[in-house]
């Protein structure tokens, strides 16, 4: 399986204040798409997006985020902190004019970093958050520790059985990258998601984002945005600025699977619309 899920573009590490950041690249004379990964998985989780991009004339970065892949962990946990990092990172490469995705806690950083006052916010000229986690409740999230962490810090022996069996449908190589992922994933930075002390939520910074943002959902049963969330988030949206689209037939794992298609066409579509 390992040649044909090898993956064309390079490899390169970043060092930080905090540490070291981890990436991958496609080159490409053209736009920068910056693309944040949802917990447990790493850059390579996003070979089939980071390919398709590339193809359309895309230079794509897709970050391994802290505590995954081969980069460090955060000093802290909280959501500010990891989009400073992501800020940090969009400067020190000099990007600008970039397009952001971001997949559930992928999403999260996104929307935070483009509702900070980091500088790197102005680097940004249109984001795409898939499925994104919007809020956690400090009483309910610990809960969720035991199923997102399976299978963190084991070897693809271990976690290959268990991806395929619960999810029958992926591609190939989404089993053989996603079980690398686990593999790398530093238990302390997942656990440091859900263990957070407070409640939070990024539902009202909504309001601060000054670039275009698609928000994409999965269908009801199986979003991380609650419909109570989607509509605080399009009450708090500035006007004309984000758009909220439902893509049918994919649950929580937009980019994988056969619910990748549709989402990509999405993307795609928003990526290549002009400004207004």
């Amino acid at each position: 399986m390992t040649e044909p899920c090898r993956i064309n573009a390079q490899r390169h590490v970043v060092r930080l204040s905090h540490g070291r950041v981890s990436l991958l690249e496609w080159p490409n004379a053209g736009p920068t798409a910056l693309l944040c990964h949802g917990i447990t998985s790493s850059a390579v989780t996003l070979w089939r997006l980071g390919a398709d991009l590339a193809a359309e004339g895309w230079r794509v970065i897709a970050i391994d985020m802290p505590g995954h892949g081969q980069s460090d962990l955060s000093p802290a946990y909280d959501i500010d902190t990891v989009a400073n990092i992501v800020g940090d990172l969009i400067q020190t490469l000099g990007l600008s004019d970039i397009a952001l995705v971001g997949h559930s806690w992928g999403g999260a950083t996104t929307l935070a970093l483009l509702s900070s006052d980091h500088p790197a916010r102005a680097a940004v000229q249109r984001a795409v958050l898939v499925d994104p986690l919007i809020r956690q409740e400090a009483a309910v999230a610990p809960s969720w520790l035991p199923q997102f962490s399976r299978g963190v810090g084991e070897p693809p022996e271990v976690t290959l059985p268990m991806l395929r069996e619960t999810n029958p449908d992926w591609h190939p190589c989404d089993y053989y990258w996603k079980a690398q992922a686990l593999a790398e994933c530093r238990y302390e930075q997942v656990a440091g998601l859900f263990l957070m002390p407070e409640d939070w939520t990024l539902a009202p910074r909504i309001g601060r984002v000054q670039a275009p943002l698609l928000i994409l959902l999965a269908e009801p049963e199986y979003t991380i945005v609650p419909p109570a969330v989607q509509a605080e988030l399009q009450a708090a949206a500035p006007p004309g600025l984000v758009q909220m689209q439902l893509i049918p037939g994919t649950n929580h794992n937009m980019l994988r699977g056969p619910g990748y298609g549709p989402t990509y066409a999405a993307i795609r579509a928003f990526l290549a619309a002009p400004s207004s």
